[in-house]
């Protein structure tokens, strides 16, 4: 007759079974619950999105095809206007997007003006319901290589405004009034031929340096720096002189 195994060994096996098992239970359960969580956060952004863009559009002041009207004056901090600013309406149409699981923006139109020496502006917009934001760019146009931008120096939502009414009046404050005449002055510096060639094929150089001789004003030398480039060119009394080459210095 075989001995009858005793209990004490054969709790001691079944303990750690039971402990491994819990243990294993305990990540399964907590992660099906994490999911779970996760899934109906997500339908519920969903579901919410959803709501929110079904809702009809605001009613507006308008009819498609009437214009709106947009006027003001651009001014520096102190005060004084600033003529011959571009001033540009950016009109789009703002949307949820299910994608993204955010706001987002498409078919932007644009129409602008350039302020007088008053810095008034003054441009119109033919009104389309589908568009449904508007905002105010002001700036300059600088020429980068072969391609003229806008280099933006202030902007204003003015939605909220379109939508009370015709006409949209903004005052405009450029905060670097400075930088706006540094432009204005380099553009007015280029005279020669060969100005004009470089210009249109480098546009605006990173920086601007001149050299003074006494005695010899019509030989004074001028140099412009394209430093992503890596490239100077020196002009004397307006004639290109010389191009020297350098290593291209990045961030500019």
């Amino acid at each position: 007759m075989s001995p009858r195994p005793t209990a004490r060994p054969a709790r001691l096996r079944r303990r750690p079974l039971l402990a491994a098992g819990v243990a294993a239970a305990r990540p399964a359960a907590a992660t099906s619950a994490i999911a779970a969580i996760a899934a109906i956060a997500a339908i519920a952004t969903v579901a919410a999105i959803a709501v929110i863009a079904a809702r009809p559009a605001a009613a507006t002041p308008y009819d498609d095809g009437e214009r709106v009207r947009f006027t003001g004056v651009v001014r520096d901090p102190a005060g004084r206007p600033v003529p011959g600013v571009q001033v540009v309406l950016e009109a789009g149409r703002r949307y949820l997007s299910l994608r993204q699981l955010r706001r987002a923006e498409k078919d932007v139109r644009r129409v602008g003006a350039v302020t007088n020496v008053q810095g008034e502006y003054a441009l119109e917009w033919t009104w389309d319901g589908y568009f449904n934001h508007f905002q105010l760019l002001a700036g300059v146009t600088v020429r980068h290589g072969r391609e003229e931008n806008l280099e933006v120096l202030e902007s204003e939502d003015v939605t909220e405004r379109v939508l009370a009414g015709s006409p949209v009046v903004s005052a405009i404050v450029i905060q670097d009034r400075g930088k706006v005449d540094r432009l204005r002055d380099f553009v007015a510096s280029v005279q020669s031929a060969d100005q004009h060639r470089v210009y249109d094929e480098m546009g605006l150089p990173d920086d601007v340096k001149r050299v003074n001789y006494a005695g010899r004003q019509e030989e004074d030398e001028v140099s412009w720096w394209y430093f992503t480039a890596g490239k100077v060119y020196r002009f004397r009394a307006g004639r290109l002189d010389q191009v020297e080459r350098f290593d291209p210095v990045q961030g500019f």
